[in-house]
């Protein structure tokens, strides 16, 4: 029988490991544990989301210059075992890609290049670890787990191994399959019915990628990130060139393929992710100083004191007023606007009319050419622009305050939508990706004509799309749109036959498991049972699930040491 089981070895169960047996090296009288880990990808460590197969198309939306924050691991020497150090990502690749940082332009890494990272600092603690016979590694997925008197079975898809006995579990899935939307169902069942028509509802599996290369009129639903990955994927088998013009920033695309390849991307509101800012120089005009960070920590943690009284106003106030001292500091004219209503209509979702924000009127070539020009440094900032990108700053610390907060579920749900809501900058994509789709949209391979919700009509040959000036036919359609995770409605046996057996309870109708502060499953009856949860399906719990960096956080090493502390101490 196995003292722990760790379910998913992407980034955050590689650091839940780490951290268990850093936590023991420390301890005097400690049980070694017999860790099963559970995993169904064929590589460790970085899981499907930082697959090294996937194509050089998929980037990483972090800068290198945030990934310095990504922590090396000190050698662990304990009783009965030796691992060895591990670099810091901005160390490694320095060494295995001659790479340095830059002050004028960040860079932004294939997430495949992260993948091997991950892999790697994966095999140099389970190899190690598996020849002393201290943890057993399984290739296999969990589809269901059982706890009798304590003991906990888990058992695996198509028996491909057999069933395990456990005393402790912990959860580290990542992305798990979510059911489809109803238009998304309508889609899929359209496709079926005709061998040329095209529904790819996971743009990153396997099937899909081995689609990209027979889609030549193509539809993507979402306007986020994914949208960019998804463009790339379609253009990859043209081997065109991206060049500079003579209008800087700005680029033109060369290719010689004679596919006519077009792609036509849409959204609810059609309002596409604004670049981050192209480097340090650039990115210091939204610098918050330490002072101020700490006195919004402080401001935070007395409002959570009286948790009852709070209204969404009362959480966005103090980041509004940092935001409007760092607008102010960029001494535009704006002397007869109140700024701080300003900001709080904004992030509140209220309509604002005001010059001083990107004009959602232009066209979305000329929207996303404005938002270049801001990223790059050769135009005044907007108060969008600033909030987006001061949000970025201060969100390691909204994560922290806001992990197992005081807050009702309802008032931390609308606190997480707002900060969804931000995204849109404060997760945008690198200035050259933007850039390449202004490219792509004026040599006519991308067209933004049909962005905003247009009418979508089945037709044999696939769908029409179709606003009041203009029509465009597809025979592909291709989610873009990730949805944040909520557990009602992920749709994965595991998860599913946990919530059956009610060993799980959601923080809240709309987000994810609810758990406490040291990672553990907390029942209807807030009573806490022999499985943890780390990570993005414990969201609403903790806030921050979707960034790398928080997969290396504080919350995996409190669970470690409670664990070790309440399981494994003589």
């Amino acid at each position: 029988m196995y003292s722990l089981a760790i379910v998913g070895l992407g980034p955050r169960g590689l650091y839940a490991l780490e951290s268990l047996f850093v936590t023991l090296s420390r301890k005097r009288h400690k049980i070694i544990p017999k860790v099963a880990l559970i995993e169904s990808q064929t590589e460790i460590g970085c899981g499907s989301a930082w697959s090294i197969h996937q194509p050089d198309a998929n980037t990483i939306n972090i800068s290198d210059r945030d990934l310095v924050e990504l922590p090396e691991r000190e050698t662990i020497n304990g009783d009965g075992y030796l691992i060895t150090a591990f670099p810091s990502f901005i160390d490694w690749v320095r060494d295995n890609y001659n790479h340095e940082l830059d002050d004028n332009k960040d860079t932004y890494f294939e997430r495949n290049v992260m993948g091997r990272y991950l892999h790697q600092r994966a095999r140099t603690i389970i190899d190690p670890l598996i020849k002393q016979d201290v943890v057993t590694l399984i290739n296999a997925r969990a589809t269901s787990l059982k706890i009798v008197d304590k003991i906990t079975e888990i058992d695996f898809e198509n028996d491909q191994h057999q069933s395990i006995h456990v005393q402790h579990t912990l959860l580290t899935t990542g992305h798990l399959p979510e059911e489809k939307s109803k238009q998304d169902e309508e889609f899929s069942h359209h496709a079926n019915q005709f061998s040329d028509v095209f529904f790819i509802h996971n743009p990153y599996s396997k099937k899909a990628y081995n689609q990209y290369n027979q889609l030549h009129h193509v539809a993507i639903k979402g306007m986020g990130l994914s949208m960019i990955d998804i463009v790339h994927l379609c253009i990859a088998r043209l081997n065109g060139e991206f060049k500079t013009s003579n209008q800087e920033p700005f680029l033109s695309y060369d290719h010689h393929s004679k596919s006519d390849l077009k792609i036509y991307p849409f959204s609810l509101d059609g309002l596409p992710v604004i670049p981050k800012p192209l480097g340090k120089k650039v990115d210091q005009h939204f610098n918050v100083e330490k002072e101020v960070i700490d006195n919004l920590k402080k401001k935070l943690q007395i409002l959570q004191e009286s948790p009852q009284y709070l209204k969404i106003e009362n959480i966005l106030a103090p980041i509004a007023d940092i935001i409007q001292i760092i607008y102010k500091r960029l001494e535009y004219d704006d002397s007869n606007k109140d700024i701080h209503s300003l900001i709080l209509d904004w992030l509140m979702g209220k309509k604002v009319d005001s010059s001083i924000w990107l004009d959602k009127e232009l066209s979305t070539v000329d929207y996303l050419k404005q938002a270049c020009l801001m990223a790059c440094g050769d135009q005044p900032f907007t108060l969008d622009y600033t909030i987006g990108q001061v949000w970025r700053q201060l969100q390691p610390t909204l994560y922290s305050i806001f992990t197992h907060s005081n807050l009702p579920p309802d008032l931390q749900s609308e606190f997480i939508k707002i900060d969804e809501f931000t995204k849109r900058y404060s997760y945008g994509p690198p200035v050259e990706r933007v850039l390449q789709l202004i490219a792509l949209s004026e040599c006519g391979i991308l067209d933004f004509g049909l962005a905003s919700n247009p009418t979508i009509i089945e037709d044999k040959n696939g769908w029409i799309l179709k606003n009041k000036s203009t029509e465009k036919k597809v025979h592909a359609m291709v989610n873009g749109v990730l949805a944040s995770p909520n557990v009602k409605k992920i749709n994965d046996p595991l998860i599913n036959s946990l919530f059956s057996s009610n060993y799980l309870e959601p923080f809240h109708k709309e987000l994810g498991i609810k758990t406490n502060e040291n990672g553990c499953a907390l029942t209807e009856t807030e009573s806490t049972i022999d499985i943890a949860v780390l990570g993005r399906n414990a969201k609403g719990s903790v806030y921050g699930v979707d960034a790398i960096l928080e997969c290396f956080s504080t919350e995996t090493e409190k669970w470690s040491n409670h664990f070790v502390n309440t399981h494994l101490l003589e």
